[in-house]
C-alpha cells in the first residue's frame, strides 16, 4: 500500500478529524477526476493504483 499516506491521515485524523475527511474526500474527487479527464474511462492500472490509494486512506 502506500504507507506515507496512511501515516499522514492517521496524524490528521488524530489533530482534526474534520480536516482529515477534508483532506480524503479532496483526494478521491483529484482521482475520480483525473479518471473522467482520460477517454474511455480508467484503465486496469488507474483503477488498481485507484484501489491502492483508497485502501491506504481507510486504513487510519
Amino acid at each position: 500500500m502506500l504507507p506515507a499516506l496512511t501515516a499522514a491521515i492517521s496524524l490528521l485524523r488524530q489533530q482534526d478529524p474534520a480536516e482529515a475527511d477534508n483532506f480524503r474526500s479532496t483526494v478521491i474527487v483529484a482521482i475520480e477526476a483525473a479518471t473522467r479527464a482520460r477517454k474511455g474511462g480508467a484503465s486496469p492500472t488507474m483503477a488498481e493504483m485507484t484501489r491502492k490509494i483508497t485502501e491506504a486512506l481507510d486504513a487510519a
